[in-house]
């Protein structure tokens, strides 16, 4: 394996629940030393499911009483080596602990710190309780998800994964900055911030026209036909999207019926989506006979944007996929160290999946690594904090 980019970079991981371990998994992956600080006081509830397995992949794992003065002394010890430090409790939490980006600098001033939090870490709702899913809520975007006429829709929890992504990149932008010039830096993401960063076009119609948008299940605001089409099977759908007039004239000539070629309500793309219910009607009668993988083939090769809605045991074979080896096999140390596979990274550099795949480690697996040989504190000290419940 070629050189990882965040080589010889240390990560001290206070993160917890989705977002916070979603960022280091990736950090981890790309070839920093993540540290994730545990606690058998109040464990992180998200280790007893399986999303752990994934985003606490390419880790250490240490256990600390950070209400514990002995404690604390440890964890700044640990960041005082450390390049990055990351966390993602509530507002002020952090802080009360002794770890907030003042107390931390006085040990490591050049130090990188993110904290993310649902609604930042200023402002008069910054208190306020915020899962990913609540603040798919109050951002604006169940109000768009779903069908008309319909509950909203929260669409699944992707905000957390998404903002996770979101500060890997914020962490190497720091990093680099500080590499050039000697300086560190306190990143204050909000989740909710992030999210909403996702609907420029909506928040530019509503201030430019007036217009609150509204749910509209698979349709698009100009195109059609847009949407998941029904196909020969159970529960067998195809999506289809057309925005050009080739891509239409394509379409009539590969169904080639002229109740879609030869109906005045589909000439023109304005019609087309004023008849659109009409139209989707048309379209399904045709599809709802055929095989989805077939029928996407035959229409990419026309140049229509068109792909089936795969089942995940489909998608886990996907050809795609498994050609830029998107999957790798690691061992999992938490059961009886059985084989499983899962995502990578999704990107190649100069063509190569360079990675750093290893399983989620056990809490507190790497106590004696990060105490005796990283911090220099001897077995016997060792055994006393545990004895005192402070590596605990």
């Amino acid at each position: 394996m070629k050189t990882l980019p965040l080589k010889n970079v240390r990560v001290t991981d206070f993160s917890w629940q989705i977002a916070g371990p979603t960022c280091t998994r990736y950090l981890g992956a790309m070839g920093a030393e993540v540290i994730r600080v545990e606690s058998n006081r109040r464990p992180d509830p998200y280790r007893e499911r399986s999303i752990s397995k994934f985003i606490n992949q390419s880790k250490e794992s240490v256990t600390l009483n950070l209400t514990d003065p002995k404690g604390l002394d440890l964890a700044k010890k640990l960041i005082s080596v450390s390049d990055v430090v990351i966390e993602n409790f509530a507002p002020g939490v952090i802080e009360r602990l002794g770890l907030g980006y003042s107390d931390i600098t006085r040990v490591r001033p050049e130090i990188v710190m993110l904290s993310s939090a649902g609604l930042g870490h200023t402002g008069p709702d910054m208190n306020q309780v915020a899962y990913g899913t609540l603040i798919q809520c109050f951002t604006g975007w169940s109000s768009v998800q779903g069908y008309p006429n319909g509950l909203p829709d929260i669409g699944g929890i992707w905000t957390d994964p998404m903002v996770g992504m979101l500060e890997v990149f914020l962490v190497n932008a720091a990093l680099y900055q500080c590499w050039n010039t000697g300086k560190g830096q306190y990143i204050d993401l909000s989740m909710a911030e992030a999210t909403t960063m996702l609907l420029p076009e909506l928040i530019l119609d509503y201030l430019m026209n007036g217009r609150i948008p509204q749910p509209m299940g698979n349709r698009d605001q100009t195109f059609a036909p847009h949407g998941n089409y029904p196909c020969f099977g159970t529960d067998q759908w195809i999506g289809i999207s057309v925005t050009t007039e080739s891509q239409w004239k394509s379409l009539c000539k590969f169904f080639d019926h002229p109740s879609l070629s030869q109906d005045s309500r589909f000439d023109n793309p304005i019609k087309r989506k004023q008849n659109e219910e009409t139209l989707d009607k048309l379209i399904s009668s045709f599809t709802e006979t055929m095989d989805a993988l077939d029928l996407m083939e035959k229409l990419q090769n026309m140049g229509i944007a068109a792909g089936p809605a795969l089942p995940l045991d489909e998608f886990w074979t996907d050809k795609q996929l498994r050609h830029r080896n998107f999957f790798h096999t690691y061992q999992e140390m938490q059961d009886n160290n059985i084989s499983l596979e899962l995502p990578t990274i999704p990107w190649l550099i100069n063509g190569n999946r360079e990675v750093r795949i290893t399983g989620q480690p056990v809490r507190g697996q790497h106590n004696e690594y990060v105490f005796n040989e990283i911090l220099g504190i001897s077995q016997d000290q060792t055994s006393t904090l545990k004895d005192q419940q402070i590596i605990f």
